[in-house]
C-alpha cells in the first residue's frame, strides 16, 4: 500500500511532468523560430513573410483544433493523447531539421497546429483538471501555468548563461578561426 508522502511525491511527480510537457510541447513550433529567426531564415532559405505564412498556417488549423480537441481528450486517455502528441511534435522536428523549404514549412506549421492543440492541448487542460479533482482545480491550473512559466524563465535563464560563456563579450573580439 502506498503511503502518504508517497502518494504526494507521486502527485507532485505527475504535475511537474504536466508542467515541462505543456512548455516543452511549443518549443518547435514556437520558439525556435522567435528566438533564432535571423538563423532560421538564413538556413531554411525563407523570408520573414514565408515564414509568417507557415506560422499563420499553424493559427488556423490550431484554432480549427480547439473545437474537436475537448472531445477527443473526453473520449481517450488523456496521458495516451500527451504521450502521442508529443511524439509526434518530435517527429515533426526530425522534418524540421531536414531543412524543408517554403512548402515544407507551410506543412509542417499546419501538422505541429493539429499535434500540439487537437491532441495535446485539451488533454492537458483534462489531464490537470483531473489532478486538481473537484476541489483543486484552479489550484491545480494555477500551479500548470505558474509552473510553465517559471520553468520557461529557468531555461531562458540557464541559456543565457550558456552563452555567455561560450561567447565572446563582443563581436570585436572573435576570431576568424572561431567563427
Amino acid at each position: 500500500m502506498e503511503s502518504a508522502a508517497q502518494s504526494r511525491f507521486r502527485r507532485a511527480l505527475a504535475l511537474t511532468c504536466l508542467i515541462i510537457a505543456g512548455e516543452a510541447v511549443f518549443s518547435l513550433p514556437f520558439h525556435l523560430a522567435r528566438f533564432f529567426r535571423p538563423t532560421v531564415l538564413a538556413v531554411l532559405g525563407l523570408t520573414n513573410t514565408e515564414l509568417g505564412e507557415a506560422q499563420a498556417v499553424y493559427g488556423v488549423l490550431a484554432m480549427l483544433a480547439y473545437f474537436p480537441g475537448g472531445p477527443l481528450a473526453d473520449r481517450f486517455s488523456a496521458h495516451k493523447l500527451l504521450a502521442v502528441a508529443l511524439w509526434m511534435t518530435g517527429l515533426g522536428g526530425f522534418y524540421f531539421a531536414s531543412f524543408p523549404g517554403y512548402r515544407g514549412m507551410a506543412w509542417l506549421f499546419g501538422y505541429w497546429g493539429i499535434t500540439t492543440i487537437l491532441l495535446f492541448w485539451a488533454a492537458l487542460i483534462r489531464a490537470t483538471r483531473d489532478w486538481g479533482g473537484e476541489e483543486k482545480q484552479g489550484r491545480a491550473y494555477g500551479i500548470l501555468d505558474g509552473g510553465r512559466g517559471l520553468f520557461a524563465a529557468v531555461l531562458a535563464s540557464a541559456a543565457a548563461l550558456l552563452f555567455q560563456l561560450v561567447f565572446p563579450a563582443d563581436e570585436l573580439s572573435v576570431t576568424p578561426e572561431q567563427r
